[in-house]
């Protein structure tokens, strides 16, 4: 039997993704205490990173580089050598394998946003912890469906279970749909549609039919390697054999050998079999804001929370004791253990640079918001902050998902502050968060006797507000709010007297 193109052809080449670039990329799309952890778990293993102890400043996720010039710098450590094997390239400045174009060179404080109005207080919101539905939603929210697909999108993301599976064939729930929506016309090709721009969303691997179909996404989702590409191809045709572990039939169909075979084995153990379990009851988290939102003379000013994580710097007393070593050995640990604290400390610089840019931008579109509240919530969408900042919607995305910024309105996770525009006749787009807000607003003031009916609301609020929606974006908003209808509200209104 012939072989097929396998991994043996390209097994030289090199990594897309450096190391350095990965850890950036995972380190910004944690939480702050994942980074938390992550920094403590660090601190254990490896004696060349240490906390900075005698100053914690607003700097203290960047450790010592890159700083303003009308910062004060502690530089005493970085200018230690450290000379091992007459090895220049390893001094404390060691050169990271970092090429990040999505991250800013230059980290600063935003420009305060200016206001003529006065803060009013208001109530204080709490984000509340998000579930994979929630997530699911929010990221179909801000996706421009047309109407058949928007129902289409609501119907598979409730079918989708807490592990992130579609739990019903697709003909199914293409019956369940054309039943309750008989004037209009479904197909099985437009569900597919959806559901393929659904298994793009995050988490990924979300909104597959088996545990092979999430593996495969899961890789389509990465760099295109040697290893991942025969992983995609042995999951793909041969699933079996990994069911079975038939470890020789995959080394001679993909002319591996013993090293090749267990890094690839590693790399397909190292995808997520369940992606919905992060978003599960059980992985709740303490809320640490990684930002904060404070006024001004000159008006808002966003900064990195400074109490989030401690100060990192890279041990000066080893790198003196590292001078007078011979061992090669020794010399290799030293350069690891150097090379990962380095690593660290700029991945946190990075991830603190972004968050910074993201939410500076936030403040600036949605200052309406922190002025007047949820009715004044302006549309804005992933690829608004992308294309103004110069960086892919993916890491916006991370950007925004579990990271929260307290403002005097309360603290807010970002991706709270992403409403679609619902387009109008004739006017401005106005926000779906707005919409919503106003909805409750008139629904609050109304008659108890006298509910106000979905074709009211659209009334009052095109002659009140001057929105122009439809009757069933109305019915949408209404219910995603958890607001019974008129007849509803009627009787439980009629209880109640």
């Amino acid at each position: 039997m012939a072989l097929m193109p396998g991994l043996q052809i390209n097994v030289g080449q090199q990594l897309k993704l450096t190391p350095q670039l990965q850890q950036s990329i995972k380190i910004l799309q944690y939480s702050a205490l994942e980074v938390q952890q992550t920094i403590e778990a660090t601190l254990e293993t490896n004696y060349m990173l240490e906390v900075d102890e005698d100053t914690l400043s607003e700097d203290d996720l960047l450790g010592t580089e890159d700083k303003p010039e009308t910062e004060s710098t502690d530089t005493s450590s970085d200018e230690q050598p450290l000379d091992i094997n007459n090895d220049n390239n390893l001094s404390e400045d060691l050169e990271i394998d970092c090429n990040w174009d999505e991250v800013y060179s230059d980290f600063s404080s935003a420009k305060p946003t200016t206001s003529s109005e006065e803060f009013v207080s208001a109530e204080n919101y709490t984000s509340e912890e998000t579930s994979l539905h929630d997530h699911l939603y929010w990221q179909s929210d801000i996706y421009p469906w047309n109407e058949p697909e928007d129902v289409i999108a609501d119907f598979i993301i409730d079918d989708i279970n807490d592990e992130g599976y579609l739990s019903t064939p697709l003909p199914e729930l293409l019956e369940a749909i054309q039943a309750q929506y008989s004037g209009t016309e479904f197909t099985l090709e437009m569900l597919e549609k959806v559901l393929q721009v659904i298994q793009q969303f995050e988490p990924t691997g979300v909104g597959a039919r088996d545990v092979q179909e999430s593996l495969l996404l899961q890789l389509a989702n990465m760099a295109q390697t040697p290893y991942v590409v025969t992983a995609r191809q042995l999951i793909r045709e041969h699933f079996d054999w990994l069911s079975f572990h038939d470890h020789k039939r995959i080394k001679k169909m993909y002319g591996l050998n013993d090293d090749e075979l267990t890094q690839l084995l590693k790399l397909i153990q190292s995808l997520n079999p369940r992606p919905g379990r992060d978003f599960s009851p059980e992985s709740s988290e303490i809320i640490i804001p990684d930002l904060r939102l404070k006024r001004t003379k000159e008006g808002w000013l966003v900064e990195l929370n400074s109490d989030a994580f401690p100060r990192l710097k890279v041990n000066s007393t080893y790198i003196d004791l590292t001078n007078n070593l011979d061992d090669s050995e020794q010399s290799k640990k030293i350069k690891e253990q150097l090379l990962e604290a380095k690593g660290l400390i700029k991945s946190i610089h990075s991830r603190g640079e972004t968050l910074l840019k993201v939410g500076s931008f936030i403040v600036e579109r949605q200052q309406a918001f922190f002025e007047e509240g949820e009715q004044a919530m302006q549309p804005l969408v992933l690829r608004d902050v992308a294309e103004h900042l110069n960086l892919h919607e993916s890491t916006i995305s991370r950007a925004t998902n579990q990271k929260y910024i307290q403002t005097p309105r309360g603290t807010f996770e970002l991706k709270y502050f992403f409403s679609s525009g619902v387009s109008q006749y004739g006017s401005a787009d106005q926000s779906a968060t707005a919409i919503k807000a106003h909805i409750k607003s008139l629904i609050d003031q109304e008659d108890p006797k006298k509910p106000l009916s979905d074709s009211k609301l659209m009334q009052l609020l095109e002659s009140e507000k001057d929105i122009s929606v439809a009757r069933r974006t109305i019915a949408k908003y209404r219910e995603a709010l958890g607001i019974p209808s008129s007849s509803e509200r009627k009787k439980l209104n009629k209880f109640k007297l």
